[in-house]
């Protein structure tokens, strides 16, 4: 054996002694594990905190209950509650002649008040759409009562809700023959009839007109069908459409020169009210996707008169090049007209073999 096999090994890479390893300190410990599982638990906590308390507000029962007594909240607890009672889990509610007494009670109360501070005028803004959602009858007279109230500007908006809250209930009560009921036409003609000279209240006197037109065409009857026609002459786009839209309804062909203009896709004036050009284009569609759903209702309820009219500007709409709106949309409103179209045809297949 050669003495270079005899001598001592070089220290390698792998020979080198290891660093020195200490214990954890308490220090350490508490940034690695503590200190994240306090951050998961208060963010547990946070949100268990916020589920309790969403499941006390959703309490029907208990939010009529709070409203009772009125405070800066009282607003959103109405609103809470209107939501409530549109969802279907709650539709047995709508029948709860208790609960819409009490909430009947609410809302005259804060009527014989004079107040018309922001969350004053929200409130009784809630309790009206709440109200509303009733199929009960001691719901309506306050609904009718806060339509026909105004001793300040301010409560023109409570107006307005009232009046959507008489369509929501005319809708949803059709065994209810509202259009006999004079206090109810009384509060929608008046509406009907709001003008001003005041330029800071003209587009809300025009939105009672138009909410008054709606729910005159939902409620319908001869009184009703009358006023609409008047309507049809309102400077208002939106009370001369509504009041178009409500004859369809019926049936009655006495729309149909404000259903053409309604129709017509180079139709400038039917977003003209709205402030941004995104904000027109999308009035004018759903000015003309209304006009096409109120053809149909029109050809489905009137067999007598010659609506060839509203026939051929239903294929104009088909044959446009519509090019004011995107691709989707425009091939969206050709298929709403082309089906119109073979709507209005079956109907009137069916009425030539009658």
């Amino acid at each position: 054996m050669s003495s270079s096999e005899n001598a001592p090994a070089e220290p390698g890479i792998d020979d080198k002694p290891l660093p020195h390893i200490e214990p954890p300190s308490a220090g350490f410990l508490l940034q690695l594990f503590i200190i994240p599982m306090l951050i998961v638990g208060l963010i547990v906590m946070v949100w268990l905190m916020f589920s309790w308390l969403a499941h006390m507000g959703s309490n029907p029962h208990e939010l009529v209950r709070d409203l009772k007594k009125p405070n800066e909240a009282s607003w959103q607890r109405a609103l809470t509650l209107a939501d409530l009672l549109r969802n279907p889990a709650h539709e047995d509610l709508k029948s709860d002649v208790e609960m819409a007494t009490e909430l009947a009670a609410v809302l005259d109360g804060q009527l014989d008040q004079e107040n018309f501070d922001e969350n004053s005028i929200r409130l009784r803004m809630f309790l009206a759409r709440a109200l509303g959602e009733f199929r009960v009858a001691e719901a309506l007279p306050p609904i009718l009562r806060a339509a026909t109230l105004e001793r300040d500007s301010a409560e023109i908006d409570v107006r307005r809700t009232a009046l959507e809250a008489i369509g929501v209930y005319a809708n949803d009560n059709k065994d209810v023959a509202l259009s006999e009921s004079e206090a109810c036409m009384d509060a929608l003609i008046a509406a009907s009839r709001e003008r001003t000279d005041a330029p800071e209240e003209k587009r809300a006197r025009a939105d009672l007109r138009s909410t008054a037109a709606y729910v005159l065409g939902v409620i319908g009857g001869e009184p009703a069908l009358d006023r609409l026609v008047i309507l049809l002459d309102d400077t208002y786009t939106n009370a001369r459409y509504n009041a178009a839209t409500g004859l369809c309804r019926y049936g009655d062909a006495r729309a149909v020169p404000v259903l053409l203009e309604m129709l017509d896709p180079e139709n400038k004036e039917s977003g003209a009210s709205e402030e941004h050009e995104s904000g027109r284009d999308w009035k004018r569609l759903q000015v003309i996707n209304a006009g096409i759903d109120s053809s149909g209702q029109l050809a489905e309820n009137n067999s007598a008169d010659d609506l060839e009219p509203v026939r051929v500007a239903l294929q104009r709409i088909v044959d446009s090049e519509l090019t004011s709106f995107g691709s989707r949309v425009r091939h969206g409103i050709r298929l709403n007209a082309k089906d119109a179209l073979l709507a209005m045809q079956a109907t009137g297949d069916k009425a030539v073999a009658q």
